[in-house]
């Protein structure tokens, strides 16, 4: 009987887990409260293969293969495929993950933290059913590169494949960034020949070459307002050294509050965090210890190092949240790291002597209590402003090509008027978010001018645009546009609509 559990613990940890997130996702239906998943949706039920239509955001290259992945189950099912394609990769994520934790860490660590993945964080929960940003699905290239560093190998070849993984990646995501610098660092620790990480340089380098060489030729769309390779989204960093500072002291509560919050409910969140960081003391203790002691795998030394690094850069980045209570899309950049803090606090507090079960228990106990009270908050009701949202996303993507919102428009009769007003509201954004009206006013002037013109070429839809245009300059938004340009543009259409 135990060796039949044995053999079949993994598929059976990845089943139970599907099992929590599918009546989440029946339950609550996450995805039709998420703009950018609605918008992606109706972007591939064009079913073109285009670069801009497969690509969600020039950043992200794994969504080509996201993307991929849903025309396949759009030949299948009326169903979005987007929802599809989430639960089918979020079971392969789990179950790679789990298989490697197995081969490395033994099978004691193998089953703590397949328990973990069956409740996981709340914030976690969600993304088995909703699809954008790729941090959740991301979190298994950690894992990965723990698995290629812990084969040892020092052949040329091992380590050309090692720069290839580390180049495809960042392709995937730019999040994956924090992988190249643990990785060139941990060979020169254990003092890797110069030759062979000259070789994953070689390749890492050859691959991100082509991808910048890939965005740079291949139209991705937002020609309104030009994605930067220095920001993500159209956000930079922070610079403000004041703000920069309370942010890195807020680094622990941050990590507890994407581990445990949950929207709309703080019950019990006192008692919790001081339990959770007195667990992450421990963890960190036990993980010494056990290091010490040839208790772990040499391999382990890099996990640490991985967290710190990737929460350092959360911190400068433009997308930062710390309150405490919050839904899994303000936290979705933590679910890249959370599997591995898991991991991390499991192997850390089972080196703790005698009570080692009572506060792995305890770890994921508090977890799966935060969960279960997932599933007691009451359903989002329909919002027209998360249609309204979506069509926002699409103007901003397919603002400078008009004929591609028509195609997407028309598909949609039901929900036709909330796009449309979303679109104006995502190109009037596009164009004047950074701009203010004591600005250059050629710069304004160009870009009213601009707005003008694809208004021109989209007669049919023009008063339910000037709707969102007049919309994206109100107090209901953020960021509000400056009034001022708004005024000016008013001026301009009413002049052209008395020489018409």
């Amino acid at each position: 009987m135990a060796k039949l559990i044995e053999k079949y613990a993994l598929v059976g940890l990845c089943i139970l887990g599907s099992l929590v997130r599918l009546i989440y996702g029946v339950v609550y239906e996450p995805w039709n409260q998420a703009p950018d998943h609605l918008a992606w949706e109706l972007i591939l039920e064009q079913g073109s293969f285009r670069y801009d239509h497969l690509i969600h955001y020039p950043h992200e290259g794994g969504t080509i293969l996201v993307s991929l992945v849903s025309h396949f189950f759009e030949l299948f099912t009326h169903f979005s495929s987007l929802v599809i394609s989430a639960f089918l990769l979020d079971f392969l994520v789990r179950f790679i993950q789990l298989k490697i934790v197995k081969t490395i860490f033994g099978q004691k660590a193998f089953l703590w933290f397949g328990v973990w993945t069956i409740f996981a964080a709340p914030a976690i929960i969600p993304w088995a059913t909703v699809n954008f940003g790729l941090h959740s699905i991301a979190s298994i290239f950690p894992f990965l590169l723990i698995y290629l560093l812990s084969l040892n190998h020092t052949s040329r070849k091992h380590h050309l494949i090692c720069g290839l993984f580390l180049g495809l990646a960042f392709w995937f995501s730019y999040i994956n960034i924090v992988l190249i610098p643990i990785y060139f660092s941990y060979n020169i620790v254990r003092r890797e020949k110069s030759i062979n990480i000259f070789y994953s340089i070689i390749s890492l380098v050859g691959i991100v070459a082509i991808h910048f060489c890939i965005r740079h030729f291949l139209d991705a769309g937002f020609h309104l307002n030009e994605q930067t390779l220095n920001s993500i989204r159209g956000e930079g960093f922070i610079q403000n050294d004041l703000q920069l500072w309370d942010q890195l002291t807020d680094i622990p509560r941050v990590l507890v509050n994407s581990a445990l919050s949950i929207p709309r409910s703080n019950t019990l969140m006192m008692l919790f965090r001081p339990i959770y960081y007195c667990l992450i003391v421990l963890s960190i203790i036990g993980f010494i210890r056990a290091y010490r002691n040839s208790e772990l795998n040499k391999i382990a030394l890099i996990i640490l190092p991985l967290i710190v690094l990737f929460m350092s850069l959360y911190v400068i980045g433009p997308f930062f949240f710390s309150k405490d209570m919050g839904t899994h899309v303000l936290f979705r950049h933590l679910t890249y790291i959370l599997p591995l803090f898991a991991l991390f606090a499991i192997l850390g507090l089972r080196s703790i002597p005698k009570i080692k079960s009572l506060l792995i228990v305890l770890f994921l106990g508090i977890g799966a209590f935060r969960t279960m009270q997932l599933f007691t908050l009451e359903k989002a009701q329909y919002n027209e402003m998360i249609v309204k949202a979506s069509g926002w996303t699409i103007g901003t993507k397919f603002g400078h090509d008009p004929k591609a919102i028509v195609e997407i428009i028309e598909k949609n009769q039901a929900q036709k008027k909330l796009l449309i007003e979303g679109v104006g509201w995502g190109i009037s954004t596009a164009l004047f978010e950074r701009l203010e009206a004591h600005q250059d006013s050629l710069e304004i002037n160009q870009r009213i001018q601009t707005l003008s013109e694809i208004m021109e070429q989209l007669p049919n839809y023009q008063p339910t645009l000037e709707e969102g245009i007049r919309f994206s300059f109100s107090d209901q938004v953020s960021p509000r546009l400056d009034t001022l340009i708004f005024a000016r543009f008013a001026d301009k259409a009413a002049n052209q609509a008395k020489k018409q």
